[in-house]
């Protein structure tokens, strides 16, 4: 939050319906999962994510370079060539594995436990990036942290939003944020929109942030001009 720099991007996945317009994820991913679509599809996204991840590195280089959040199916990792599948599109987009994360919620792990967790156990090896999505929801949290260690928990937007609310949340995001601490673990606040949750996460000297205060979702072209901006934000 202190210097405002760009530090990474998620990829997004928005379908261009013929007769629908543009869809959010919410209205055909679970059409998806349930039909199986859902892995060609992953991987598709995961190759574009670590094509252009590499792209904007090269035209935009940092220190450390830009990396790349792509959120993961449980399906993805019930594939056996799963762990091949991620190095051969890391390899052929000539990115470096540090500047991939992958984003897992714990139903990707309770649901395929040993399988998931050796296959999430090689990919970190290789020095893929594992992040936890909306911790604090699931009951298990914790126990799955001390089972594995992640590299960054990204706090639920639940958590963030009630921050500046009745039902302020403060207390719970300062001690995820000393837990993640304590662990060596970093830290991304999920949906951040507004300049007086910025101001509370500053104050808690919260790491990372992502949400609607720093930029809406964006096409290739927009993200582009964003990176390329002198004043971000």
């Amino acid at each position: 939050f202190e210097d405002r720099k760009v530090r990474g991007l998620e990829a997004l996945v928005r379908w261009k319906h013929p007769s629908r317009g543009l869809l959010r994820p919410d209205e055909f991913v679970a059409l998806a999962e349930e039909t199986g679509l859902i892995v060609p599809l992953g991987w598709w996204v995961l190759e574009r994510a670590c094509v252009q991840a590499r792209q904007w590195q090269l035209r935009f280089p940092a220190e450390p370079p830009l990396f790349m959040s792509v959120n993961v199916s449980g399906k993805l990792f019930s594939q056996a060539d799963a762990v091949d599948g991620v190095v051969r599109i890391l390899e052929t987009a000539d990115l470096q594995p540090e500047s991939l994360r992958l984003e897992v919620t714990e139903s990707v792990v309770m649901e395929h436990t040993e399988q998931a967790m050796r296959k999430l156990l090689e990919l970190r090896a290789f020095g893929v990036q594992l992040s936890v999505d909306d911790f604090g929801t699931g009951y298990s949290s914790l126990s799955y942290l001390q089972r594995f260690r992640y590299d960054s928990l990204k706090i639920d937007r639940s958590f963030v939003s009630s921050m500046v609310t009745a039902g302020d949340s403060s207390a719970i995001v300062e001690t995820i944020l000393g837990l993640a601490s304590s662990l060596g673990i970093g830290v991304v606040a999920e949906g951040v929109e507004t300049e007086e949750q910025v101001q509370r996460l500053r104050q808690m000297r919260c790491p990372l942030g992502q949400g609607y205060w720093f930029a809406r979702p964006l096409a290739v072209d927009a993200a582009e001009d964003l990176l390329a901006s002198e004043k971000r934000w």
